[in-house]
């Protein structure tokens, strides 16, 4: 069976590798993707591998993170059958209420607001010119965002192809496992099975390492978790 997979790479990164809950997989950020769907779907053939994210700017606090980013997706650019679309972040003013103001501070605020640009839009996109084109008998998510339930639903409502949900949060969300042929949680195990390898080389000849402060994990227990940067809402559930 030829399987076609999509990546939302944020609803990744928010289920398996931000909070306390999951600092000790910091050292399994270095994902190899490819892998990942190989080992979920043995003896099928992955005909694409297709991963939306974009880099976000740096936190005041943490002056490396675009550049560790930057060079995961450089890595990922090597992989065979895989192809990485970036999109970019737009900052945007809004007024919000804060849920738990400092004493004597206006829960009325203006405060700027982190949005994602593209990646959704263009996942669906690819999700369904490539069931016309025929690129896959089945399509696999990785994703627990509903809004990607109506392309879901019109792939294979429509055009008749299944549709398998793979979410990296602790359930499936009801809505997109109904519009789907079936969706179940991603076993987190692999994680530590699929990474790609240290270093990896480009087409021309450069090493790519794995940056430092992902190859020790955080214990959870600790109390530098509590110090991990707050980053703004990214439009992700």
């Amino acid at each position: 069976m030829r399987i076609a997979a999509y990546v939302d790479g944020f609803n990744v990164y928010y289920n398996c590798f931000r909070g306390p809950r999951n600092a000790s997989n910091t050292d399994l950020k270095w994902l190899d993707y490819r892998a990942l769907f190989d080992a979920m779907f043995p003896g099928h053939e992955i005909t694409i591998v297709r991963i939306y994210t974009a880099i976000v700017s740096n936190p005041h606090d943490d002056p490396g993170q675009a550049m560790r980013h930057d060079a995961y997706l450089r890595a990922l650019d090597t992989v065979p059958g895989v192809e990485v679309y970036r999109g970019r972040f737009r900052r945007a003013k809004r007024d919000a209420v804060l849920a738990r103001p400092p004493e004597g501070v206006d829960p009325s605020q203006v405060v700027y607001v982190y949005q994602e640009k593209k990646s959704d839009v263009s996942l669906a996109s690819h999700l369904l010119m490539d069931t016309l084109d025929d690129r896959f008998d089945r399509a696999v998510l990785l994703t627990n965002d509903t809004d990607f339930v109506v392309p879901v639903e019109l792939v294979r409502v429509r055009y008749g192809r299944e549709v398998i949900i793979v979410s990296p949060d602790r359930a499936v969300n009801k809505e997109l496992k109904k519009a789907a042929s079936a969706g179940w949680v991603l076993d987190r195990g692999l994680l530590a099975k699929c990474q790609l390898p240290d270093p990896v080389v480009d087409s021309e000849g450069r090493s790519i390492h794995k940056p430092e402060k992902w190859r020790i994990p955080v214990d959870p227990t600790s109390s530098l978790t509590l110090l991990s940067p707050t980053r703004p809402a990214c439009g992700h559930r």
